[in-house]
């Protein structure tokens, strides 16, 4: 009786790790579909700036644009 109770309690136990570890994989899951989101949101937004440096400007040597002849995209 006692090894069988003993048994049971680590089967319980592991049980509860597994709902643990499966809410947080569901979690983890969620964060990365945020992140996903926003990355692609980044990509639209850095090719949004890469047209707005052909039109004018000019790479730095830190690779970010500045714009030499600012008013040929109107501003």
């Amino acid at each position: 009786q006692a090894g069988l109770a003993r048994c049971q309690r680590e089967v319980e136990e592991v049980t509860e790790l597994m709902k643990q570890n499966l809410n947080r994989a569901m979690e983890r899951d969620g964060r990365l579909s945020d992140l996903d989101s926003r990355a692609q949101e980044l990509r639209a937004m850095v090719g949004t700036y890469r047209d707005i440096g052909s039109w004018g400007g000019q790479r730095s040597p830190g690779g970010h644009y500045r714009h030499i002849q600012s008013w040929r995209v109107g501003w």
